[in-house]
């Protein structure tokens, strides 16, 4: 018989594990957002996330002003519908503007004070009327490091500033008790590999675990076809962020040393998705970034590019499997998630 394993977080993860093993069965694309149900039943039968407080964050800015692509904080209000249609009570505190690639850099007052100013934010007319049922009323702040009000020009404050700020002051003004878990995302593109040591989403979740909030950071690839950019699965990673979240809220499994990276695959014309699997973090860097030109001795100006990614040297990584469309889940525990909890493997295994 396999023995257990003795790290505290590791048995943990094992029990939690086994409680998951039943509520993730079935295909990870058949779930809907909501699920109808006749009239006399619905009162009795509460949303999957009812009452759970979520501070929902990203790097890609709570202003949503890119109604095209989908690069300025889309994402966000897909989750955030999701997650208000499943009962949530969401706050957003996220940054003023983007910050992919922020890691989890947090503004240094020095020997003085600076400001930070938490400013509410009118969401795009698109997603206007969600999450009006819930007691913080759907709000929706930015985070800047100036005093208010945050204009064009103000710089923003980073992921890891919004979540210290929500977690330390302001979430407590909606929830004198603070949230009962963090989301990151969803992330306009996958953070995966060596990208996580530098992704704005994933440092909002490692700074709320250094309050011991359990947080989830979640991503949505985007093609390396730029016609199909339009078509990044904000959507679906919603809808599988709510079921993951739900089964989590089922069995209790919202400690604060639960700690997940989730990406969700593009799945393209003829393609099928694939199922959620356990997954280590990958050394390969999945968007290839390269230095063009060459510069002399003196010094000069590179130009910075996006390539192909280098062939990833690590076995069970989540660059292969969200390449081969499958939806790759990774604990961060303190080293990278180098070593896998069996939480996940029992987690993944009843995904299918």
């Amino acid at each position: 018989m396999r023995s257990v394993p003795s790290h505290p977080v590791a048995l943990r993860l094992a029990a939690v594990g086994l409680a998951l093993a039943a509520a993730l069965a079935g295909s990870v694309a058949s779930a809907p957002l909501t699920v109808a149900a006749p009239a006399e039943a619905a009162a009795a039968v509460p949303p999957a996330l009812a009452g759970l407080k979520v501070v929902l964050t990203n790097d890609d800015s709570a202003r949503g002003l890119d109604a095209g692509f989908g690069t300025d904080g889309k994402g966000l209000y897909e989750l955030r519908r999701a997650l208000c249609n499943a009962g949530a009570d969401v706050l957003v505190v996220a940054p003023w503007a983007q910050q992919s690639g922020a890691g989890a850099r947090m503004t240094s007052p020095g020997f003085s004070p600076i400001n930070i100013t938490v400013q509410a934010v009118t969401p795009p007319a698109a997603y206007a009327g969600d999450c009006g049922a819930a007691s913080t009323g759907g709000a929706v702040f930015g985070v800047c490091v100036a005093a208010a009000p945050c204009t064009s020009t103000s710089p923003s404050a980073s992921p890891a500033d919004a979540v210290n700020v929500a977690l330390s002051r302001f979430a407590a003004t909606y929830w004198s008790e603070g949230p009962d878990v963090v989301l990151s995302g969803t992330n306009f593109g996958q953070n995966v590999g060596s990208t996580l040591n530098h992704s704005g989403t994933v440092g909002a979740i490692v700074t709320a675990h250094e309050y011991g909030v359990p947080a989830l950071a979640f991503s949505a690839e985007v093609p390396r076809d730029l016609a199909q950019i339009p078509n990044v699965p904000f959507a679906a990673t919603a809808n599988f962020a709510v079921r993951l979240l739900g089964a989590l809220v089922k069995r209790d499994a919202l400690k604060g040393d639960l700690v997940l990276n989730v990406n969700h695959p593009f799945v393209g014309a003829g393609e099928t998705i694939g199922r959620a699997v356990r997954a280590d973090v990958g050394h390969s860097n999945d968007i290839g970034l390269s230095f063009i030109d060459d510069v002399p001795a003196t010094g000069g100006t590179y130009r910075l590019t996006v390539g192909a990614p280098a062939p990833e040297t690590r076995r069970n990584a989540d660059t292969t499997a969200l390449a081969r469309n499958d939806i790759p889940i990774t604990a961060l525990d303190g080293d990278w998630g180098t070593s896998m909890p069996i939480q996940i493997a029992l987690l993944v295994a009843s995904l299918r």
